[in-house]
């Protein structure tokens, strides 16, 4: 036999966006920049290395590994800039996605499907500013 049920509890989608004011630019700046600089003084250490390898003679094997890290760290502080960049030249007012998370939320027989579908929550200076169901 089945059974019906009038009401149910699901998970939906919820996604976190902070608006770009100068402080936040400011914040998010501050956190590349030095983001940043760790990856160029860790770059210069596996350069070092390498260096000092390559003049000892050391094994080939051990100097490739070295310089497939060197390309990696290499890529990573340029991902970085890039961000860098990005920021700085972002309008401000624009919506950043800050994270990801789920809400529950109670639905029936009878309700509009929309409420299934994602929501927005936006922050401006620490302050949730908007909420809003996006549908499906």
């Amino acid at each position: 036999m089945v059974r019906l049920v009038e009401k149910i509890v699901v998970t939906r989608p919820v996604v976190i966006k902070v608006k770009l004011t100068p402080r936040y630019r400011e914040m998010l700046l501050a956190r590349l920049a030095h983001a940043l600089e760790l990856a160029e003084r860790e770059l210069k250490r596996v350069e070092a290395e390498l260096g000092r390898l390559r003049i000892k003679g050391n094994a080939v094997t051990l100097a490739e590994a070295l310089e497939n890290l060197r390309r990696e760290k290499a890529a990573a502080r340029d991902r970085l800039r890039q961000q860098y960049e990005s920021v700085k030249n972002l309008p401000l007012g624009t919506e950043l996605v800050q994270g990801r998370t789920e809400s529950l939320v109670e639905v029936g027989v009878g309700d509009e499907a929309s409420r299934l579908g994602p929501v927005e929550i936006v922050i401006e200076e620490g302050k949730i500013v908007a909420v809003r169901e996006q549908g499906l």
